[in-house]
């Protein structure tokens, strides 16, 4: 009877504190009024396809792959053995093409990681990045341990050479415990063609996080990565790139973070340099003065990683403080009014953010014309809301700022696919954001708004807001300045309760007046699809094809930007005509989608044709004085 009444005591101050606990939720939800602009014709900017990039496991709607990380410093394509430094007791094995699912026959044949990293990526119709090695040796065996006394040169390792200087082999010699990498840049271009071709490797890492080196290969390498060891094999490599395949781009120095960016981790010889402002502002002259030298554009992207370094932001902790701290630090990458509480900031280095900015006054500076990638970058807790949050709001950036590559380093899995999806399959059918950034502002830091068109007509405009309160809902107040009016409205997303994506059609009713009206619950990632359904109606045609193109800016002064869009497994050719007809250039090969960089036209009209053999979509180029 006694432990009966205990029971039952206790199922009543369960209850009780149940029901006090939803009284003071409810008690501290509020409902908070958020303004946002939106601005289609402002700020217009073709979006990068490939920001929806990723290194690990697969993801269907991704638009490249990298072979990076690590493992691929020391990655030997001759026997496909690694070696894992400090991640794992400094160890040679076969990890990879173990990992990889490989046939344990296939193991030791040239390049086979490579071979089968590539076919994944011509089988999704992606872009594949692969890394080199520069690092200065790669593994030779597969026997475990290497142990301190092994240090390299020893028989463990094999010595990377960027030129052979003889005649190069299909069959690598694995005895001579050397590794040539036009040797194996001339194997890849055999087996896939050149990077301008459908099947090409499309681009070259120059190695991975120069700046650790010393301390992810203690029995690799005595001694740390210099200025002058880092500028004069970055060239040697590059130009040896250039010389088997002049098409690939070259992606370097993916320095993994700030300390990095600074003095190349404390190099020896920084004070060298002390005259320019950080050692990314060293590392784009050097390459600029290459280029001016060499004639040839050795380094078409300049890729860095970033990972937030706000304590336990890239963990799994989901506790409220790091959520939070989670949702907010994307901030980092473009807002001058974010300060984040890290190292960086504490060490007074403050100035240095936002980063995206920074590094793109740098590159307009110092080597004009070269591209922006962050291609390893992860926020973490992908199994909670706060890290599909965060994610979505970092795709927002890549593509608002004009970031040109990203790939994140996690797994694309839970609410972080979710993210992805919501801009590259909202739908579930492949729905896409839009293709041209415009104009979005909110005046509430705990709420984010990116916005983009379809096209140039406008009839077609994308809107994903985030309501990163906890507790709140938001009322949106969303005022669209367009040419076009919108009378359809329909709603994806998800939120804590779930990663799914859920479909709400909305009642155009919604929009007065040209403002926007709906009430976003807490931790809620919404992306709203405007249409101009009369407009859409008048052609139909364009509607319904697969193949997109979309000139940017039109008229242009200097340089045009043609972003088209291919059906997975299809092959285009863009051409480029004068009003008469006659051809002037040729882009053939196309796969998947892409942009295309058109310059040196003189002053008139043109046209720009893009055809799959199925599909063909023609739109007027103007080239201004």
């Amino acid at each position: 009877m006694i432990q009966k009444e205990v029971m039952r005591y206790s199922y009543k101050y369960v209850l009780f504190t149940v029901i006090a606990w939803f009284l003071a939720l409810s008690l501290h939800a509020q409902v908070i009024t958020v303004i946002y602009q939106v601005n289609t014709s402002s700020e217009r900017h073709v979006i990068s396809p490939y920001i929806y990039g990723y290194n690990n496991g697969s993801y269907a709607y991704a638009t490249w792959h990298r072979f990076g990380g690590n493992r691929t410093s020391a990655y030997n394509w001759e026997n496909n053995f690694s070696n894992a430094g400090v991640d794992y007791i400094n160890n040679n094995d076969d990890y990879l093409p173990s990992v990889m699912g490989l046939a344990s026959a296939d193991y030791k044949k040239p390049a086979a990681c490579l071979i089968a990293f590539h076919d994944t990526s011509i089988a999704h119709s992606i872009l594949s990045a692969i890394t080199l090695p520069m690092v200065g040796y790669v593994s030779n065996d597969g026997d475990g341990v290497v142990s301190a006394s092994e240090l390299a040169p020893s028989a463990r390792w094999n010595k990377v050479y960027d030129v052979k200087g003889a005649v190069l082999s299909l069959v690598p010699d694995t005895t001579d415990h050397k590794v040539y990498v036009d040797e194996e840049l001339n194997f890849l271009v055999n087996k896939f063609g050149m990077a301008n071709s459908s099947t090409g490797i499309k681009a070259y890492i120059l190695d991975n996080e120069p700046g650790l080196w010393c301390t992810q290969f203690p029995h690799m390498r005595s001694n740390c990565v210099t200025y002058n060891e880092l500028f004069t094999k970055t060239i040697a490599t590059a130009e040896a790139i250039k010389q088997i395949d002049s098409t690939a781009n070259v992606f370097g120095p993916e320095s993994w973070g700030f300390s990095e960016y600074w003095n190349l981790q404390f190099a020896s010889d920084a004070s060298s340099h002390s005259a320019d402002h950080w050692f990314i502002d060293s590392y784009l002259k050097e390459m600029k003065q290459a280029e001016d030298t060499s004639g040839k554009k050795l380094l078409n992207v300049f890729t860095v990683h970033w990972y937030p370094q706000v304590n336990n932001v890239t963990s799994d902790d989901i506790s409220l403080l790091t959520a939070e701290a989670r949702m907010q630090c994307p901030r980092s990458l473009w807002d001058s009014g974010y300060v984040e509480n890290s190292w960086i900031t504490t060490s007074g280095f403050a100035a240095e953010l936002p980063i995206i900015p920074h590094i793109q006054h740098s590159i307009s500076t110092f080597y004009p014309g070269t591209k922006f990638g962050i291609d390893e970058y992860d926020y973490g807790a992908h199994g909670h809301i706060s890290g599909g949050i965060a994610q979505a709001d970092v795709l927002g950036i890549f593509g608002s700022t004009g970031l040109d590559y990203a790939a994140i380093w996690g797994t694309i899995d839970g609410f972080v696919k979710s993210a992805f999806n919501i801009y590259r399959n909202y739908n579930g059918a492949g729905g896409r954001f839009g293709a041209i950034h415009s104009m979005a502002k909110s005046n509430d830091t705990n709420s984010t708004i990116y916005a983009s068109v379809v096209d140039t007509s406008d009839n077609i405009l994308h809107a994903i807001v985030t309501n990163k309160y906890y507790n709140d809902t938001i009322t949106a107040l969303i005022a669209i300045n367009s040419k076009v009016s919108y009378n359809n409205i329909d709603l994806y997303y998800f939120n804590s309760a779930d990663s799914n994506i859920f479909h709400q059609h909305i009642p155009s009713s919604s929009i007065r007046e040209d403002t926007f009206r709906y009430a976003i619950p807490p931790l809620t990632v919404a992306h709203f699809v405007f249409k101009d359904t009369i407009a859409l109606a008048v052609n139909t045609i364009n509607q319904t094809q697969s193949l997109q193109m979309i000139i940017w800016p039109n008229p242009a002064k200097d340089k045009a930007i043609i972003h088209y869009e291919l059906s997975d497994g299809r092959i285009g050719t863009l051409t480029i005509c004068d009003v008469s007809g006659r051809v002037l250039k040729t882009y053939g090969n196309l796969m998947g989608i892409g942009n295309i960089d058109v310059n040196v036209l003189n002053a008139g009209i043109y046209f720009a044709h893009c055809t799959d053999g199925v599909e063909s979509k023609t739109e007027k180029l103007i080239i201004s004085n």
